[in-house]
């Protein structure tokens, strides 16, 4: 494993992106609980408890994909750092060669930065990054309006960051039944 154990889901995906969206929905019906007779005056959110709710939750699930549980429960070799294919049945890790019969190549997926002239020169988050804001952004662009972005633009817009989206065709999520893609 180069990075982390547990890849894009536990870490940046899945987890993280469900936890958060938990808090913005909970938000979301306490604004519109007066539909049902219910009044929740001046619905605030704490931001920081929020993100630290976040990562609690991927903290306890991440003992699941723990080296420890791999090597002691399962008796699986765990190797941290960067491999590389030096035979047709051997690969070397941080210095160490090792044999194996069949090899699965796991290489997870990372997200994609457009090409936007000068984008070097500020500050932006992708999915990899979003998750270790520690303040709330009063106002957020979103460039792209597939799954992940609809997701965070409807969870940070939920819990009071003002949110644009950029995208390059005409609907969001594209690539999804378009009944869906409409209703967006």
């Amino acid at each position: 494993e180069k990075n982390l154990l547990g890849g894009d889901c536990l870490n940046t995906g899945c987890v993280p992106s469900k936890a958060f969206l938990r808090c913005a929905n909970v938000a979301h019906q306490a604004r519109e609980a007066s539909e049902y007779g219910i009044t929740c005056e001046d619905v605030t959110v704490d931001f920081p408890v929020v993100m630290e709710r976040m990562r609690k939750i991927r903290a306890q699930i991440s003992e699941n994909d723990s080296a420890e549980r791999f090597q002691k429960s399962m008796g699986v070799d765990v190797f941290l750092g960067h491999a590389k294919f030096t035979g047709l049945n051997s690969v070397e890790v941080n210095g160490k060669t090792l044999e194996f019969t069949k090899a699965c190549i796991a290489t997870g997926g990372r997200p994609k930065v457009p090409e936007i002239p000068g984008l070097e020169n500020f500050t932006y988050y992708t999915s990899d990054s979003i998750f270790n804001l520690r303040v709330q952004p009063k106002r957020m662009l979103i460039i792209g309006a597939g799954p992940i972005g609809a997701e965070l633009g409807q969870a940070f817009q939920r819990l009071g960051t003002q949110v644009t989206f950029v995208i390059r065709g005409q609907n969001f999520l594209p690539k999804e039944d378009r009944d869906a893609s409409l209703f967006l």
